[in-house]
């Protein structure tokens, strides 16, 4: 079954993690912040927890919308953390974003 972000064909919540690697971010310049975004929170929706890498595009270059995405989410529904990895696909570009759905009792708390 081919699947094509931002729609999938999956349940809600059918697995307990999603990883996209060398899609979002990589290609800013080529899929837009609303193609991002939309992405990101289908796969939210259909996993407990996403983590993303690289966070650089093909120049190298930090995506610019790195910082949009993360304002895009709700930080009461979602975790979200920059965290660093050992392996580097380009030069400094040895980071993931990892985004995880907040647990209702941590909802309630924050």
């Amino acid at each position: 079954m081919c699947q094509t972000l931002p729609n999938l064909d999956f349940a809600d919540n059918q697995f307990d993690l999603c990883l996209c690697s060398h899609l979002l971010f990589l290609y800013s310049e080529q899929l837009s912040l609303e193609f991002h975004i939309a992405s990101i929170r289908e796969l939210l929706r259909v996993a407990s927890e996403v983590r993303i890498f690289p966070l650089m595009q093909l120049n190298c270059e930090p995506s610019p919308y790195l910082g949009a995405v993360i304002d895009a989410l709700d930080p009461e529904c979602f975790k979200i953390q920059i965290c660093p990895v050992a392996y580097e696909f380009q030069k400094g570009g040895n980071q993931m974003l990892k985004i995880s759905q907040r647990a209702i009792s941590e909802r309630l708390a924050a």
